[in-house]
């Protein structure tokens, strides 16, 4: 018996008690009860007993109604999460489809791919980037993800989709700052996935 259906009996149960005393002191009875008084007290101890069970009766249907709504609401929040889900995983693909699309793009001198992938050492050499519309393309498709982040990071439905992305695309979004095509604020949810550099490597540099 859970604790609420109890509360409900318990409640009942005072309630008749404490209307069947209230009549019992209101009626001035005699004792002994003649015929009339008896049937009078009958009907009123019957009336008693019907009160308390529909008391009772609502009781229950209000917490089981309750409960239902408790149930419809987890339900909903459910059904909202994997509408969530669906709609951030198909963000997510649209984002890595873009990203793999630009980082594989063509027109692109061949040794390009590895050069995005390694924007640091391509910056030391003169070759900032900046002015490839490639490049560009690539700074502000991380921006909006990093927006997108943002937006949500308080949505752990999200999140739990968004952050290996972050993470695998960390590395480019720190070089793409490096270079200057990227704006390390707008990409600082992005950039707390790059490993810092180890301290004593540091030293030795």
């Amino acid at each position: 018996m859970t604790s609420p259906i109890a509360a409900l009996i318990i409640l009942s149960i005072a309630a008749g008690l404490g209307l069947g005393t209230a009549g019992v002191m209101m009626s001035d009875l005699q004792w002994p009860l003649s015929a009339d008084q008896l049937v009078s007290a009958g009907l009123f101890s019957l009336t008693t007993l019907v009160m308390a069970g529909l008391l009772f009766m609502m009781g229950v249907l209000i917490a089981g109604l309750r409960t239902q709504q408790q149930a419809v609401s987890a339900g909903l929040e459910a059904h909202n999460r994997q509408l969530r889900a669906a709609e951030t995983a198909q963000l997510m693909e649209r984002f890595i489809h873009q990203a793999e699309a630009l980082l594989d793009k063509e027109s692109l001198d061949p040794n390009k791919r590895s050069v995005l992938r390694c924007l640091a050492i391509d910056a030391l050499r003169g070759n900032t980037g900046r002015g490839d519309p490639n490049i560009g393309r690539l700074a502000r498709l991380f921006e909006w993800l990093a927006s997108e982040a943002e937006l949500h990071r308080n949505d752990d439905t999200r999140m739990r989709l968004i952050d290996p992305v972050l993470r695998q695309y960390a590395e480019i979004a720190e070089q793409l700052c490096h270079v200057g095509e990227g704006d390390p604020e707008r990409l600082a949810i992005f950039l707390r996935y790059q490993p810092q550099p180890h301290p004593d490597s540091a030293d030795k540099t």
